[in-house]
């Protein structure tokens, strides 16, 4: 039985990692730094997730994301805070997207790239990338830092593309990594 219990794990395993993906998952971090310092400073980070075959125009759009999630540094005005589109209610407004093959993303543009509204999925927070507004609404008090957005100092910058794993690539991982342990016990207990 343990024979076939181990037989069974490295056939999923490898069946899970040899399976072809839909469509490769890639993930690019994204800072806006440079801005907000009248306010004590502060940068804007997050990582998009999109398909490859989404950003081979050079461009992620709004409605190409898979997944997102953003992050304000926090200054003298609004405090540090984080959400993502994995929390219920968050919202996008982003009718464009943002350059990822090298090209200037810079906020205030004609382009409309790199300008969208990212809400957290309690509305408390806001980070508004076309005006560089970061905005909270905690305990009843709206506090928002707004950057320069003609300032020359400010940059957006965007990582090379990371690749994500399948979730069917990690499970088969895991299956294999079981099996591994099992045939391990087993020696051990052999011996």
């Amino acid at each position: 039985m343990k024979r076939f219990a181990l037989a069974v794990g490295l056939g999923l395993g490898l069946a899970a990692i040899a399976a072809p993906a839909n469509a490769a998952l890639f993930a690019w971090d994204i800072e806006y730094s440079g801005w907000w310092e009248e306010s004590g400073g502060g940068s804007i980070f997050g990582t998009i997730v999109a398909d490859e075959s989404n950003a081979e125009d050079g461009i992620v759009s709004g409605d190409e994301l898979k997944s997102w999630l953003w992050s304000w540094s926090g200054n003298d005005v609004v405090p540090a805070f984080s959400f993502s589109s994995q929390e219920e209610g968050a919202t996008v407004d982003f009718d464009a997207g943002f350059y990822v093959d090298d090209r200037l993303n810079q906020p205030g543009l004609l382009d409309g790239l790199d300008q969208g509204t990212f809400t957290s999925g309690s509305g408390n927070e806001v980070l508004d990338l076309e005006f560089l507004f970061a905005i909270s609404f905690t305990d009843n008090v709206e506090s928002f830092s707004e950057g320069n957005v003609g300032s020359v100092t400010g940059t957006v910058a965007v990582s090379d593309p990371v690749p994500v794993p399948e979730p069917t690539s990690i499970l088969g991982l895991l299956a294999l990594a079981g099996v591994g342990a099992a045939a391990l016990k087993r020696q051990k207990q052999a011996v």
